[in-house]
């Protein structure tokens, strides 16, 4: 027979709980990247068009010139663009008085020389602040290369390049700069982006049509004063020629949100104008970002032992984060990724959740195994679902006790060393419990080597009464193999005696403040202490009362007699259960002959008695009452005198 082995306790040290939270800090800030790089910047998009502050005033100071498709059909050809009719607009634009002059339009290659000729000498005419396009030599030839800087040289130009996201491609962010040349929007406006570490987001205006804008081949038919003191910038409004997605297409469709690269510099300036930028966190930002709110809902989680405190200080917390981020967008101050830091803690939380969940349901049936060394597994399992509260008091019950005693033991144990009294008191102890927990029996308590149980509670069992007359017939059999085993081994070792009887009993917990057990109290389980005391004068090994007996039709026994227990002024109808090979073996019918004529005293009664020990010479029950008998005693009442 084996013994049960409880789980091991699952570790959980310090070191343990900060490697789960270390790999939960990980695997959230994994699982949040993604949505912070995707999601966050939609989500920004629809943010910073509805919710940050309108820069109207700064719009006002801007007015927009698009070379279009009508403009070009005025020409004799498409590209270049005539670089004579540009002269001639620049020279317009200088008598309407406009602050400065921004022209998004490459000179990287040479056309009719007189007409460059024309442009240039413009551009060094007019009183007006003139600007041109520049690039990296990255995007153009040798050729063009060297053309521009002859053309930039002594002139101010300003870097067109812009910059999309490598994700969806969406213009969002502000042009880097290229080496020291300034943004093309910086040398218009005559003024700097101050320096940040952070990315920043374009903050644009929330409708298309944000700034005036009048196609080339118009301008010197407008008005003076709708140019005045403004900034004027001069680009391409083509088909499909720098153009570029934008954070408009979320509102107005991918047709209106898709922008001339000129009308992108006007919102820009009009961001540089107005003196407002909109930080927006690098990568390493981000990731840093989420690092700080995984490892505080981290350590939230370790520290915060109620969980309800834990998730109201979370959802708390995760509402101020949201309110800060939507805050500092509508103020225009900046914008935090919202979506990934939420998707980060909430993972974070729900991994070290589920660690726990599992660490605690592994601590739990450590404790259901280990607790059952001591309590009945049916009581443990009962008390883990919470079916039995962990509070004194009980509640009457029809149960059926098993008390049983092992003869000799204690003079026995005065023989033999310590750990042999030991090892065979145990390995004696796990056959008897193996088998009450076999039948499903609830363990009262082991005295020493006393075995008590009970049927019918926490559980009921409406047939708790054949389910113990089982349970007892296999715990002799079980004591009797025992004491077989032992006997080879040179060790004496007595019957174990069993009683058993039904009835009415107050179970529950029993005890005080600090301890109290799960056990009965009344007459039922005095009554069936009694009767395992009765099988040593009985000379039976299992005496088991008319209440029990009756209610097992099916199970054969034989009466012992009439018991008057101590402290009981009537008797008691007491059986033994007989196993179904003795049910049909002869003397079974010989002994209940025998017992039916006790009443009479006849000398039948004796001869039949004395037939049975001829077959069983050992046999308790049949010498008791032959004795009787030849002592003049008569009936089948039996007073006991002790236990």
């Amino acid at each position: 027979m084996s013994d049960p082995v409880a789980p091991g306790r699952p570790a959980r040290g310090p070191w343990s709980r900060f490697a789960s939270g270390i790999v939960a800090v990980l695997l959230a800030i994994l699982v949040a990247l993604p949505v912070a790089g995707r999601l966050d910047p939609i989500l920004g998009d629809f943010a910073v068009l509805n919710l940050a502050p309108d820069d109207s005033g700064a719009r006002d100071r801007i007015v927009v010139v698009t070379i279009t498709e009508d403009t070009l059909a005025g020409f004799p050809y498409r590209s270049p663009i005539d670089r004579e009719f540009l002269a001639e607009l620049l020279l317009t634009l200088d008598r309407m008085d406009p602050a400065s002059v921004g022209l998004d339009i490459l000179l990287d290659g040479p056309s009719e020389p007189a007409k460059d000729a024309a442009l240039l000498g413009a551009l060094d005419t007019i009183q007006t602040p003139a600007i041109l396009a520049s690039v990296s030599d990255s995007f153009l030839t040798v050729r063009q290369s060297a053309y521009l800087k002859e053309v930039l040289e002594d002139r101010v130009a300003g870097s067109v390049e812009l910059q999309r996201d490598d994700a969806d491609g969406i213009l969002r962010h502000l042009p880097k700069r290229q080496d020291d040349t300034p943004l093309f929007t910086e040398a218009v406006a005559g003024k700097a982006f101050p320096v940040s570490h952070f990315d920043n987001r374009i903050r644009y205006q929330a409708h298309s049509g944000a700034f005036a804008k009048y196609p080339a081949h118009t301008v010197a038919f407008l008005p003076e004063d709708w140019f005045a003191e403004k900034h004027v910038l001069i680009g391409t409004d083509l088909p499909g020629v720098d153009r570029h997605p934008t954070p408009l297409a979320s509102l107005e469709g991918a047709a209106s949100g898709s922008l001339a690269g000129i009308e992108v510099h006007a919102h820009v300036l009009a961001q540089l104008l107005s003196g407002r930028t909109l930080p927006v966190p690098t990568f390493a930002q981000t990731i840093g970002l989420l690092s700080i709110i995984t490892v505080v809902a981290a350590l939230g989680f370790s520290l915060v032992n109620r969980p309800k405190t834990f998730f109201v200080w979370f959802a708390a917390a995760l509402v101020s984060y949201l309110g800060l981020a939507f805050a500092g967008m509508h103020e225009g101050v900046f914008v935090l990724p919202v979506l990934g830091p939420a998707v980060a803690a909430l993972t974070c939380v729900f991994l070290l959740a589920l660690v726990k969940w599992r660490h605690d349901r592994m601590e739990r049936a450590f404790v259901v195994s280990a607790f059952e060394k001591y309590v009945s597994p049916a009581v443990v399992r009962r008390l883990a679902s919470g079916e039995v509260p962990l509070a004194l008091g009980g509640e009457k019950r029809l149960v059926t006790y098993i008390f049983t005693d092992l003869e000799g033991f204690t003079s026995l144990s005065e023989k033999l060393p310590p750990d042999q009294v030991a090892d065979i008191l145990n390995g004696y102890l796990d056959a008897v419990c193996d088998v009450v927990f076999k039948h499903g029996a609830t363990l009262d308590k082991l005295i020493g080597d006393a075995v008590v149980c009970f049927l019918g509670a926490p559980e009921d069992n409406p047939k708790q009464a054949e389910t113990a007359v089982a349970l007892a017939l296999e715990l002799d059999a079980t004591a009797e193999q025992y004491r077989a085993s032992l006997q080879k081994r040179g060790v004496r070792l007595g019957v174990t005696r069993i009683g058993v009887h039904s009835g009415e009993a107050v179970i529950g917990n029993f005890g005080g403040g600090r301890f109290f057990d799960y056990t009965g109290v009344g007459d039922t389980v005095n009554t069936a202490a009694r009767l395992e005391g009765a099988n040593k004068y009985l000379g039976s090994r299992i005496c088991v009362s008319e209440a029990v007996a009756s209610a097992c039709p099916n199970r054969a026994f034989r009466p012992l007699g009439d018991l008057v227990l101590k402290g009981r002024s009537q008797g008691l109808r007491c059986h033994e259960p007989l196993s179904e090979t003795e049910a049909e073996e002869d003397w079974v019918a010989d002994y209940r002959e025998a017992f039916k004529l006790l009443g009479s005293g006849s000398a039948q009664a004796q001869t039949l008695f004395e037939r049975v020990l001829s077959y069983r010479p050992q046999d308790g029950p049949s010498r008791l009452h032959l004795k009787r008998l030849r002592n003049g005693e008569t009936g089948a009442t039996v007073v006991l005198s002790e236990k």
